[in-house]
């Protein structure tokens, strides 16, 4: 069996390193978002408390000590939570509290980055396996959540780390412990982690049918592999939730039924095309939304590595497959065998994220965030493109000409759109909507989750608003503006929690949750000051309605 070389090892800890110095520089730049100013900071905190006097106080194990510091109105787990309580109060005397909680995402992405580019060194050299790796780099949204304290890129990280050691554990590349492990995570991050186990069953059924040899073993490693899920599941999720020890099973029922009962309760609206949707997400929009995400070049990439057998030789072909080395000639059309299954294996792997917004009690919002799993495994999908493009280019062209043209035609483009865009990554669309004035005209949400309200602009705000008035926060969370009061960046003497009239108006370019108040303001108003990209308003602050 082959293992990584040490400079495989090198390239992976760089860009690791790379990566999380590049994230850890930038972590300040977008604004406190929806979730992180209600609940991920506020019960980080709470948290934090609890751990800084665990041992000072004899009643800090009783249910009411327990209660008054973990519980949550979150539906969700409280472990990320957890850890960005501890990064807190690591940090949080030398940073600014923001970079404090936001640093344990930006490690685990880095450590994503890093995992990405060693999986496909098991398929493809190590210039396309930077180059896939890189690519969720490339990404703007993926790249601007991985700034948020937020829980969607840990369960886009742990959902990646449990699959692809399912994908090992059934070559027998690793044992089935660590997907017990690794699952039971992934669970204790988002709850969105149950749905997981399906498209992971369902790849494995189809190899272990169509396998010719070793079938009682590879049987044995996956029933392992579940059996460990099972106990490690239940174990960790009650043992690093503290509010779970007392009454353990009610407050559990509670969790999982309150959590299906808010859903269709309380839909969402969406902005989509010029229509807005309340609990009814278009089949087609996540789809879309990929599609308007990623840079054109990752684009075509990702599209060209969906169907690698039909465009070039692989590894697997070539007998050096570090999965199961062979020197049989495998069909190009057969997507089970071939490279042990590796391309179905993906496929199943990034269509599921996109397809459980169209389950029954599902709803589509904010952008890419809800199926950011997907992207890992689109990512991979770009490494093999990447590889089959230069199988292509090498018999025309010398081979450092072709890796160095098609790496900077990835690379560039999205590297221009950030300095375009920074830090309102998540407002970002690529060329095939138009950028964002583009979306923007075709009827797509412009912005969402209060990242672009930064310190400068609640410093225009402080500026133009006189003492004693009254700020009315629009499409967006009141929470983000307590925060920012809390933190002393905004006023005390401006408030937001009076009765109407209102003096001024903050308006999140939110266009899902527009009203007609917010109408009016958006299209007739003009505004006292704004923040624009591209000639495209995120947040606007607006005098009384005349």
């Amino acid at each position: 069996m082959k293992t990584f070389d040490l400079q495989d090892k090198i390239i992976a800890a760089g860009l690791a390193l790379g990566v999380f110095l590049f994230l850890s520089a930038d972590l300040g730049a977008p604004g406190v978002t929806w979730d992180e100013a209600y609940p991920s900071f506020h019960d980080s905190k709470r948290q934090a408390a609890w751990i800084a006097n665990l041992f000072s106080s004899a009643s800090s194990f009783s249910q009411e000590t327990i209660d008054l510091y973990w519980e949550s109105t979150s539906d969700h787990p409280t472990i990320q939570r957890s850890i960005a309580a501890i990064s807190y109060l690591l940090f949080s005397p030398f940073l600014d509290e923001i970079i404090a909680f936001r640093l344990p995402v930006a490690f685990q992405f880095s450590v994503l980055i890093a995992s990405i580019f060693l999986f496909l060194r098991l398929f493809v050299p190590k210039n396309s396996s930077v180059a896939g790796a890189l690519s969720l780099v490339f990404m703007p949204r993926v790249f601007g959540h991985a700034h948020l304290a937020n829980l969607d890129t840990p369960i886009m990280c742990w959902w990646f780390w449990a699959a692809i050691i399912v994908f090992l554990v059934y070559h027998g590349r690793m044992r089935p412990i660590w997907f017990g492990l690794a699952f039971a995570i992934a669970f204790g991050a988002k709850l969105h982690a149950a749905f997981l186990p399906f498209p992971l069953l369902a790849w494995a059924a189809i190899q272990w049918f169509f396998n010719r040899d070793g079938k009682s073993e590879v049987g044995k490693r996956i029933i392992s592999a579940v059996f460990w899920a099972c106990i490690l599941t239940p174990v960790l999720y009650i043992g690093l939730q503290p509010w779970l020890w007392h009454d353990a099973i009610p407050r559990i029922a509670h969790r999982f039924l309150g959590y299906a009962e808010k859903v269709p309760q309380r839909p969402i609206p969406l902005y989509y095309f010029g229509t807005i949707y309340a609990g009814n997400t278009p089949w087609h929009y996540p789809l879309v939304l990929f599609f308007f995400s990623l840079p054109p070049v990752v684009l075509l990439l990702w599209l060209i590595g969906l169907l690698p057998p039909l465009f070039a030789k692989t590894l697997w072909g070539r007998g050096d497959s570090r999965i199961a080395p062979t020197s049989r000639p495998v069909p190009a059309s057969n997507w089970i065998s071939l490279n042990g299954g590796i391309h179905l294996f993906l496929l199943f792997l990034f269509v599921t994220p996109l397809a459980l917004l169209l389950l029954p009690m599902a709803q589509g919002y904010d952008g890419c965030r809800l199926f950011l799993p997907a992207f890992p495994f689109a990512a991979l999908m770009v490494g093999f493109g990447f590889d089959a493009v230069l199988s292509l280019l090498r018999r025309r062209m010398n081979f450092i000409i072709a890796n160095s043209l098609v790496f900077l035609l990835m690379l560039v483009p999205p590297l221009y759109s950030y300095y375009k865009i920074h830090p309102y990554y998540l407002a970002y669309y690529n060329e095939l909507a138009g950028g964002i004035r583009g979306a923007k005209e075709m009827g797509m949400e412009t912005t969402f989750y209060c990242d672009a309200l930064k310190k400068d602009f609640i410093e225009v705000i402080n500026a133009i608003i006189p003492a004693d008035k009254s700020l009315k926060p629009c499409s967006m969370s009141f929470a983000v503006i307590q925060y920012y009061k809390d933190r002393g960046w905004l006023r005390e003497d401006i408030h937001h929690d009076r009765e109407p009239p209102w003096d001024f108006y903050l308006l999140q370019c939110r266009q899902g949750m527009f009203r007609e108040t917010e109408w009016y303001l958006y299209k007739q108003q003009k505004p006292l000051a704004e923040i624009q990209v591209d000639g495209v308003p995120l947040f606007k602050l607006y005098g009384a309605l005349k």
